[in-house]
């Protein structure tokens, strides 16, 4: 084997480390909770999956932005003082979207996904 397909090898194995240890508890209970204070005082949630994925089920009052259509929809309709949770299904389309918006100078809450948005967290 060659030192170029070992190091890809080892990389690969490290990000499937990474995107599987973002499982359980990938968020930390201090974001969980500013991220629903945030939706009690009128934060927008949006769900970055597809809508074939919104539609097998999300969070309450959650609106659909699939991760591709992100970008037409923040152009000037929402203003930058809103506060913006984004979820999605295993945590990584929401990652994208939440550094896309926060260069864009809106406050983002990533709670990866729906399960972690409705577990239990410390207060």
């Amino acid at each position: 084997m060659n030192p170029f397909t070992a190091m890809k090898k080892v990389f690969l194995f490290m990000v499937s480390i990474v995107t599987f240890s973002r499982g359980k508890g990938m968020v930390a209970d201090e974001v969980l909770r500013a991220a629903h204070i945030a939706v009690e005082n009128r934060a927008i949630i949006i769900d970055v999956r597809t809508t074939s994925e919104y539609m097998s089920g999300h969070i309450k009052n959650s609106i659909n932005i699939p991760l591709q259509q992100i970008e037409q929809h923040f152009k000037g309709m929402v203003s930058n003082d809103t506060e913006i949770v984004v979820y999605c299904r295993r945590g990584n389309r929401s990652q994208v979207a939440a550094r896309y918006l926060e260069q864009k100078g809106y406050k983002v809450y990533d709670v990866a996904t729906q399960k972690e948005w409705e577990r239990a967290y410390r207060k």
